[in-house]
């Protein structure tokens, strides 16, 4: 048998391409969050019995009664309002309130009779210690706030501290001076940031990521209406004005109708300016709960300023025509749309959550942040 016929068959024998690895598994789909909606089930006529009765008791009990008041009205707000069919819990007691109540308005008092009397010896020294010691009261009115709030039988916590307390709401504010408050937005990022991060829950803290521009949109937003209406109004004094020359040359004298048309335009200018904080307000909670979360869990607030604005103003022309009647319907309108305009995205369990040691805080500092009214807090 030659070489030639042994290598044929070896050289017409196919090749066989080198074994391929396994194709990977193809990749789940990225689990999407639940949206829990929050709910409240309060009513105004349910509510209207807890308020009237709170009113009544404590114009009988010279006062004494609206730290039990406080207590009934928080526990129906609390308790009325869900996520994922679970209520919150306010579990301070009256008499912690009453204590710290009995401070804060004797502190108070003190400042409104040393004002009204001229004992100034007394006034500025009580209005400089407040001052100085306003971070130190806002960072334990939140500790309080933290403390006595719970879901799903858990506790919060506050535990950001003193020091930062008075960088974000001292010294930070008081570079917007020099720089004509346009550092507003860069110092209000700074403060959610402080209040968000400090916040824990089943062992969780809150985190914040937030950018600042989104903070300067609607801070742009509010001076240039502010521009704008400023000019309206110039526009529509010098027009007055010059109405008035021109019915004086011609021997007409109208002054009332053209005080009018001074003063008109000049209200009209001034009550719309009242709208742009309220709208500033509504940006920036919308802005702090998009950039919060707990863990893997985010938060969704669309709340729009139009609608707040309407809520404020229907809410106050009601109360007054009602002569203070309709405070509880107001109340229950503006939690029911806080409530539908807030969502918590929930990625995996909620059951992991676990409980936490806390102290006892006291309610002091609440109260006086409460009777000073101080905004404090992470909402409207």
């Amino acid at each position: 048998m030659s070489a030639e016929d042994v290598l044929a068959p070896l050289d017409a024998a196919p090749v066989e391409p080198p074994a391929q690895p396994p194709a990977l598994p193809a990749q789940p789909p990225p689990h999407e969050p639940r949206r829990l909606p929050v709910q409240f089930t309060g009513r105004a006529g349910e509510y209207f019995g807890i308020w009237i009765v709170n009113v009544v008791l404590t114009l009988l009990t010279l006062g004494i009664y609206s730290a039990w008041a406080k207590v009934r009205t928080e526990r129906y707000f609390y308790g009325n309002t869900r996520i994922d069919g679970t209520p919150f819990e306010y579990l301070a007691l009256p008499m912690q309130i009453l204590k710290g109540r009995l401070i804060a308005y004797a502190v108070v008092i003190a400042m409104g009779i040393s004002a009204h009397f001229g004992f100034l010896v007394v006034y500025f020294p009580l209005v400089f210690a407040v001052l100085l010691l306003l971070p130190w009261l806002l960072q334990r009115a939140l500790r309080f706030r933290a403390r006595y709030s719970a879901w799903r039988g858990m506790r919060f916590r506050f535990v950001n501290g003193v020091d930062d307390a008075y960088l974000n709401f001292m010294f930070r504010p008081l570079l917007m001076i020099p720089t004509m408050y346009m550092l507003l937005p860069w110092v209000r990022k700074h403060q959610q940031e402080y209040i968000v991060t400090g916040h824990r829950f089943g062992g969780l803290r809150f985190g914040f990521q937030g950018e600042l521009g989104p903070y300067y949109i609607p801070f742009a937003i509010c001076l240039g209406a502010g521009f704008v209406a400023y000019f309206v109004m110039l526009l529509a004094v010098f027009g007055a004005a010059w109405f008035l020359e021109g019915s004086r040359s011609g021997g007409e004298s109208a002054p009332n109708d053209v005080m009018l048309a001074v003063m008109l335009p000049v209200a009209v200018v001034y009550l719309a300016l009242l709208v742009l904080p309220v709208f500033l307000r509504t940006r920036y909670t919308n802005l702090m709960w998009g950039n919060t979360r707990l863990g893997p869990h985010r938060f969704a607030c669309t709340l729009r300023a139009r609608d707040i604005i309407w809520i404020y103003l229907s809410n106050g022309v009601a109360i007054l025509c009602t002569l203070g009647l309709a405070v509880p319907w107001a109340m229950v309108r503006l939690a029911k749309y806080r409530a539908a305009h807030f969502e918590l995205l929930a990625l995996g369990d909620l059951d992991e959550f676990v409980a936490e040691a806390e102290r006892a805080e006291g309610a002091a500092s609440a109260e006086l942040v409460d009777a000073l009214d101080l905004d404090v807090g992470i909402g409207l």
